[in-house]
Parts: structure tokens; C-alpha cells; sequence
């Protein structure tokens, strides 16, 4: 007599997407930008502003600007003000001020690849990761016109270029602690205190290794987030999510994602529940290769992802997740060297 099992596997439902071109072809090189919401700015040759909803939307200020920036109320006078690297390489570190969009000098002789607005011990500021190597907290000081005082957070003393920057209490005491690159900081009780460094992984192939792209989500149905991090100048480039071990200050367990063939330059990145069941999904967009895709890794549970592919053709550097057209689905907005383009979600499974 044969005993016949059956197995059933889950398999997460296909993510549908139609496109819409916000920016086509162009001639003005886009670097980085960051969305608030409502409004997306843009900046490389010149600093931008498109009202991605309507397609509206065009320069605010010509100049050349590197990668890093950060939307801010520097001022505190209810606008959205914008800091930046004014140049390439070595430059200034400025914020301009909204409407006049008159650039403030913060500091000189400035490379970073990121910027994040921070608040530490109660003192107001941006977190910026100098020549891949140092992390500073800049304050804004009573007047921020004038240049802002800086505190070495932590050095490393590798030949890493250590980029991606996360805030989080990671270790649970009630401070905010930092990720960047390979690595966690722990925050100290006092501001002038010194902070403690913990590795969370050993990339360490070549210097951009550790050039990360990251996020924090929960991805393992445990209510915790994990960290997703994605090696954004490697030709030949690593996603995977970390699972937090009981004692953070030992080596993380890394979970690898893979795809065929391999993933490319993948600077793009972003999380969410794309096709409604219930589970957070990993969206990737790489900036370089032969023919730059655009990748969902769909979470089937248990730790399993499967890739696919939404689009190829235009390079991507920088993701947001966000209902787009108010249909309550999630929509994928998508930035590149030349393009800005969102992603309708066609394919949401509501509940």
C-alpha cells in the first residue's frame, strides 16, 4: 500500500507594474535625490524639484553637485531646505535655503557619499561619512549660516570606502545607535562620550565592498527588523539581509539573495509589501551594466525569496516606495543619471 504526501508551497503572487516617465533622456546629469513625500528633488548639474504626482516640476538652481544630500528644515521656518556637496571630489558642504535657494556654506574641503539628518542627545544636525572613511555629526549651531561645529563620531582605520547610513537603537538601551558600511556603532550615554564599533559583516574583497546600500525592515515575520544590504559599486554585487544575533556585537548571520546572472552596480534599494500578502518584499535597481534591471526579490516566507524582473534598460541609483496615485497600493519610484520614472503597482492584492 503507497502512502502519497503532498506538498504545498506558497508561492508569492507576481508584482505587476506599468511605467510612467517623469524625466526622459536627460541632458542634465542626476546624482542623488530625495523625496518628502510630495515632492522630489533632484540634483547633479543643477538642483531640481518635480511634483511627481502631476509630472510638473523643473530647476531651482544651476552649480554642480556631488551624490550626497539630504532633505532638512535647517532653520526651522517650515520649509524644506536642501544640504548638499557643492562640487565633485573635494567641495564645500552647504545648505540651501528654500525659495532663495541660497546656499549657506557648512564646511570646506568636504567628499562624502552620504548625508542623513540626525538628532543626537537632543542636539539637531546631519550625520555625513567624510572621504569613505570618518563619520561626522555636524549641529546646526544658533545661527546656521555661520559654519557648523563637527564631532568625530568613529575613524576607520581600513582601506574600506565605507558608505550606507542607518539610525536605529539597535542594541535596545534607549540611545541611537549608527550603521555604516560593515559595521554598527554603539552610541555612548553622553554626547561626549566616545563611541564603541562593531562589525556586522566582512566584506572586504576590495575597497567598495563596503560601499553599501541598506535598509532596515522586518523580513522574517518576528515583529524585528533586520537589516537588507545591497554592495552598490560592485560589478559583481552581493544582496543579502542580516539577522541580529542575540549579543549584536558578535558577527551578524548573513541570509545571501541570489539571481541569475548576477547583480550589477545595485545602488537602488528599497522594501515593502508590493503584491499585498502580508510579506515585506526587496526592490532592487542597479545603475550600471549592459542592460540595468529593475528587480523585485518576492518574500514567499521562511527566509525564501524569488527574483523578478520588473524592467531594463535605464540605470537606477535611488528608490522610494510610495502610493503614487492614492489607490492604496504601493507604487515604485525610480531616479537615474537620466531619468525619473514611477512605477504604477498594477498587480496588489487588497485585503
Amino acid at each position: 500500500m503507497w502512502l502519497l504526501w503532498a506538498v504545498v508551497v506558497t508561492v508569492a503572487q507576481p508584482v505587476r507594474m506599468e511605467r510612467h516617465a517623469i524625466v526622459e533622456n536627460s541632458r542634465q546629469l542626476i546624482l542623488g535625490a530625495e523625496w518628502d513625500g510630495n515632492n522630489l528633488f533632484t540634483w547633479g548639474d543643477g538642483l531640481a524639484v518635480w511634483r511627481v504626482r502631476d509630472g510638473h516640476g523643473g530647476p531651482l538652481r544651476d552649480g554642480v553637485f556631488g551624490e550626497a544630500g539630504c532633505l532638512l528644515d535647517v532653520d526651522r521656518d517650515g520649509r524644506t531646505d536642501v544640504v548638499l556637496q557643492e562640487g565633485r571630489g573635494l567641495g564645500r558642504l552647504v545648505w540651501l535655503r528654500s525659495f532663495q535657494w541660497t546656499p549657506h556654506v557648512i564646511d570646506t574641503d568636504v567628499e562624502t557619499p552620504e548625508i542623513k539628518p540626525a538628532e543626537l542627545f537632543g542636539r539637531r544636525g546631519i550625520l555625513a561619512v567624510h572621504h569613505y572613511g570618518q563619520v561626522r555629526f555636524y549641529e546646526i549651531p544658533a545661527d546656521p549660516r555661520e559654519p557648523w561645529p563637527y564631532r568625530e563620531i568613529y575613524s576607520f582605520y581600513t582601506p574600506s570606502r565605507q558608505a550606507g547610513l542607518l539610525l536605529e537603537n539597535v542594541d535596545g538601551d534607549g540611545r541611537t545607535d549608527i550603521f555604516c558600511g560593515n559595521y554598527w556603532m554603539r552610541s555612548p550615554e553622553t554626547f561626549e562620550e566616545s563611541w564603541r564599533l562593531f562589525t556586522i559583516n566582512t566584506y572586504n574583497e576590495t575597497p567598495s565592498s563596503a560601499t553599501l546600500r541598506q535598509a532596515l525592515t522586518e523580513l522574517a515575520g518576528d515583529a524585528a527588523p533586520e537589516l537588507v544590504a545591497a554592495q552598490g559599486e560592485m560589478e559583481r554585487a552581493r544582496l543579502a539581509w542580516f539577522e541580529k544575533p542575540a549579543d549584536p556585537k558578535q558577527l551578524w548571520v548573513e541570509h545571501r539573495l541570489e539571481i541569475r546572472p548576477g547583480l550589477r552596480f545595485p545602488r537602488g534599494l528599497a522594501t515593502a509589501d508590493l503584491n499585498g500578502d502580508g510579506r515585506t518584499d526587496i526592490v532592487v535597481g542597479e545603475n550600471g551594466g549592459r542592460s540595468p534591471r529593475l528587480l523585485v526579490f518576492r518574500n514567499e516566507g521562511s527566509g525564501r525569496f524569488t527574483p523578478q524582473r520588473i524592467a531594463e534598460g535605464n540605470r537606477i541609483h535611488s528608490l522610494w516606495i510610495e502610493d503614487m496615485n492614492e489607490d492604496g497600493a504601493p507604487d515604485v519610484l525610480a531616479v537615474g543619471p537620466r531619468s525619473v520614472e514611477w512605477w504604477e503597482n498594477r498587480g496588489y492584492r487588497r485585503k
